[in-house]
């Protein structure tokens, strides 16, 4: 790998580093929420990488110490999430073994390699750097395939059209870094090209951003991930439904929260969960456009 491809991620996709780390640790852990091995091999090259790094982030990443600060709570709640998107995955497969899927914003995601089932069709996008970065990991094939562009720039879509397939599309950890007007033309230009798609999402709730707004609040987010200045929530909703007010035939199929599966390794965090409001943080939804 050349060193410095990894210094030409943004400050939005740095942000890719952290959720991978997470699986790796909690693939090292006593009973793992998740298995991830290809995300362990892919954090040992990197850290190879990054102990000649100018980034404070990729030398604490690689020294150990940006890890033991991201702390057992944070990875467990960043693989909850990422097992919960499998899932959506998987029974989307059960019913469409030869479907469509296609990771918006995909990072150094390792999903295919754990749901793969032999006959789907995997699309992973993210910015052209990302995808170089994947192409150092993760080889192409017949029905593997990758797409080096923005979520917004709707040309990716042409490619992907005219299939008699089902799709589903499913983002993790990408809406809240939108502005409003951006997802609402994706979702709706997804309806549009895919009618009768599935769509799961991570979202945030619009008293988060409203929250993160303050400098001093979105400089502490930055400061204690060590993300640059772009790396900021922009995007919120108020509760599970707010899509379906946006057009016609979007229609909300069902949500999840970090503590609908009342994970042990939460701990006390569990408690949170008694709260309506402080429940729905951060969650995904599901959705079918029709």
């Amino acid at each position: 790998m050349r060193e410095n491809s990894i210094d030409k991620i943004t400050d939005i996709s740095e942000t890719l580093l952290i959720p991978l780390y997470a699986r790796a640790m909690e693939t090292k852990s006593e009973n793992p929420i998740i298995i991830d091995k290809k995300a362990v091999e892919i954090t040992q090259e990197l850290n190879k990488i990054f102990e000649k790094s100018d980034s404070i982030l990729h030398q604490n990443l690689a020294k150990g110490k940006a890890r033991r600060n991201m702390g057992k709570k944070l990875n467990a709640t960043l693989t909850l999430r990422t097992k919960k998107f499998d899932k959506y995955c998987l029974d989307f497969l059960s019913e469409n073994p030869d479907g469509i899927i296609v990771e918006l914003g995909c990072g150094l995601s390792t999903r295919f390699t754990r749901i793969d089932n032999g006959k789907l069709q995997w699309y992973d996008l993210d910015f052209p750097e990302v995808i170089g970065i994947r192409e150092k990991f993760f080889k192409e094939s017949n029905r593997y395939h990758f797409i080096p562009s923005s979520v917004l720039k709707w040309k990716w879509m042409e490619q992907l059209k005219n299939q008699n397939k089902k799709f589903l599309f499913i983002a993790e950890g990408l809406f809240m870094y939108l502005h409003e007007d951006e997802v609402k033309s994706l979702l709706l230009k997804l309806q549009r090209m895919f009618p009768g798609c599935e769509l799961a999402c991570e979202v945030a709730n619009s008293f988060v951003i409203k929250f993160l707004k303050r400098k001093i609040l979105r400089r502490k987010f930055q400061r204690d991930f060590h993300l640059g200045g772009d790396a900021t929530f922009n995007f919120g909703i108020k509760d599970s439904n707010e899509f379906e007010r946006w057009n016609k035939g979007i229609i909300f199929l069902d949500d999840w929260t970090y503590f609908d599966d009342k994970e042990k390794k939460l701990g006390w965090i569990n408690l949170m969960g008694r709260f309506e409001k402080i429940k729905k943080t951060q969650w995904i939804v599901h959705y079918k456009l029709k």
